[in-house]
């Protein structure tokens, strides 16, 4: 075998620079895992939320979580909220309980805005600012089943994902709802330490 491609250079040309190729991009994506430290800030994000003035609102007020019902609500979009823990990689709903106003079939108008408790979160302190204290940022975006290849060719696996993203560093975060409704997704902040 050895003189073989020792007689035909073009042939182990051929043959080597394909696999050389491979083994660096594979390196190349693998070397900011290596290089790039952990996250260390849990994460405090929403789904299936509708920015609608009439309706819940998520807001971080004096660095705590505050959910907020504005009054009257015309659609019945709840939002969930969730913890990214980053030492284990799991994800905890927060639960809150809607006021029995909110609750009926008409809607309810009120005068004032009512705040909802979120007792998992009482004394948590949370940090809004789009890039974490350690450099991660939460991202969504747009990701193909087929990695390799990208935008290159034509693929009906297309999926929306949120992730945690530095440096060339992507920790993609569970799939927790319906994947084609992560347009949906907001980013609430940072828990502190």
């Amino acid at each position: 075998m050895k003189s073989f491609l020792r007689d035909n250079p073009t042939i182990a040309f051929g043959l080597g620079l394909p696999l050389l190729l491979v083994t660096l991009f594979l390196l190349a994506s693998g070397l900011p895992t290596l290089l790039v430290a952990p996250p260390q800030n849990d994460l405090l994000f929403a789904t299936e939320y509708v920015n609608n003035q009439a309706g819940l609102q998520i807001a971080v007020i004096s660095r705590s979580v505050q959910l907020i019902d504005q009054g009257s609500r015309t659609n019945d979009h709840r939002p969930r909220i969730w913890r990214y823990h980053v030492k284990t990689g799991a994800v905890q709903e927060i639960a809150f309980v809607l006021p029995a106003s909110h609750t009926k079939k008409t809607p309810s108008v009120r005068t004032k805005p009512q705040r909802i408790d979120l007792p998992d979160l009482q004394g948590v302190e949370v940090d809004s600012s789009s890039i974490a204290p350690d450099g991660y940022e939460f991202v969504l975006n747009t990701r193909s089943d087929s990695r390799l290849f990208g935008g290159l060719f034509y693929s009906s696996g297309y999926r929306y994902g949120a992730a945690l993203r530095k440096s060339g560093r992507h920790i993609p975060l569970p799939s927790i709802t319906n994947q084609y409704y992560r347009g949906r997704t907001h980013f609430i902040g940072w828990v502190s330490p």
